[in-house]
Order: structure tokens, then C-alpha cells, then sequence
């Protein structure tokens, strides 16, 4: 089922950039989704009238300015960030997860260092239905790291996200089905649960973790 939230925004954004002359405004589309949590998320889509620098190349402007106009209430470290490059002839659509740094000086929040790691690909992505559809992953990625990514033997990708309060299965693959807010191919989440007794000081994580994983997929013939 889709996760229920609340759409605090949906539209075009300015935003502003500096020049040695002048100020110039560029644009691209924002989705701002609030979830039952408390978390926020918010995508930045490029834009086909955009006829300045990439969103990619100014997503931490585009961040700080979001975040004056619409988030100021909301602690800078409960927003998730995403950007979404449509699809062209050059490539599917996919949305990146954004991990900025963030610093408050003189009242004012800045996000800088982005971080990119990609966390969805398809023909096609409808911003608001992917921040719905994806909502009980996204909501938890605050405080999420990516720890394991692998294509099955058919070319789908598969991704495992970690968090304080358990793992996330996030993949391509339409055998994948939705149990318990993960998706998940059967035995997959399972082994990622019995394998939680891997992370320690003096284990490889790593090595234990993957193992543990590809078990997984093994068992089920992926």
C-alpha cells in the first residue's frame, strides 16, 4: 500500500544563483512530502525550461533556499534530500539520494558537501506516486547508509540500506513483493534478520554481511 502523507509542496522552483553582474534566476520542480514520522522529503526534478546549470551542479543552493522557504521549522538532519533526472535518450529516469553537510551561521541553515548514492531507476518515475510508493523506505533514510548493492543474474539491481532500526530492501526486480514495509524477493529479509548478530567491532562486516545475502539470493535462484 502506498504510505499515507501530506504534500507540503508541488511545483516550480526559483532559485537563485550568483553572478559576478548580477543575480540570475533558474528553475526546477520541487515535491516537498511530509510523513507520519515526522520526516520530510524533498525531490528536486530538473527542468526541460532550465536553461542554466544543471540541478546536480547547484543542488546545495537549490537545498539551502528549499529549506529558508519552506522547511525552516524542521530540523535540518529529519529531511531527506532526492534529486530526480527524468529519462532520456541517454539514460532511464533514477532518483539519487542527497547526503548534504549542514552548518547554521547568523540564524541561517547552509547544506553543503552533497553526497550522491543512487537509490532508484526506471523507464519512467512520477514524482509524487515515487514519494508515496516509496515513502515507508524514504522516510527512514535520514540516518541510512547504503551497505550492499548487487545486479541479480537477470540485470536487476538490488540495494540494502541500514539504519539504527533495521535494513531496507529497495529493487528493480518485479518479482520483488512488499512484506513488513520492505521489499523483498522470499528469504531475502529473512537472512538480512538472522544476519543481524554479524555487526560487531571485530567482525567484517562486510564480508559477513554479503555472505549472508547472497545466501539469500542463492536460496531463490536469483
Amino acid at each position: 500500500m502506498p504510505e499515507k502523507m501530506d504534500m507540503l509542496f508541488s511545483g516550480t522552483f526559483q532559485y537563485q544563483l550568483p553572478h559576478p553582474s548580477r543575480i540570475h534566476a533558474d528553475q526546477c520542480a520541487i515535491d516537498i512530502a511530509r510523513y507520519d514520522n515526522g520526516v520530510h522529503c524533498a525531490m528536486m526534478t530538473e527542468s526541460k525550461n532550465n536553461k542554466g546549470l544543471s540541478v546536480t551542479n547547484v543542488c546545495d543552493r537549490i537545498a539551502t533556499q528549499v529549506y529558508a522557504r519552506f522547511l525552516a521549522d524542521i530540523p535540518a538532519d529529519k529531511i531527506v534530500w532526492l534529486e530526480h533526472s527524468p529519462a532520456s535518450r541517454m539514460h532511464k529516469a533514477h532518483v539519487d539520494l542527497i547526503q548534504f553537510q549542514h552548518t547554521l551561521k547568523k540564524g541561517i541553515v547552509s547544506f553543503t558537501n552533497p553526497q550522491w548514492k543512487r537509490f532508484f531507476e526506471a523507464s519512467q518515475i512520477v514524482s509524487i506516486d515515487f514519494l508515496k510508493n516509496y515513502g515507508y523506505t524514504l522516510k527512514e533514510l535520514c540516518n541510512a547508509n547504503m551497505v550492499f548493492a548487487i545486479e541479480d543474474k537477470s540485470n536487476y539491481y538490488w540495494r540494502v540500506w541500514a539504519n539504527p532500526e533495521g535494513f531496507f530492501i529497495v529493487s528493480s526486480n518485479p518479482s520483488a513483493a512488499l512484506p513488513d514495509n520492505m521489499l523483498d524477493a522470499h528469504g531475502v529479509t529473512q537472512v538480512l534478520k538472522n544476519s543481524q548478530h554479524f555487526f560487531g567491532p571485530d567482525i567484517d562486516i562486510e564480508e559477513q554481511f554479503t555472505a549472508a545475502l547472497m545466501k539469500g539470493f542463492l536460496d531463490k535462484g536469483l
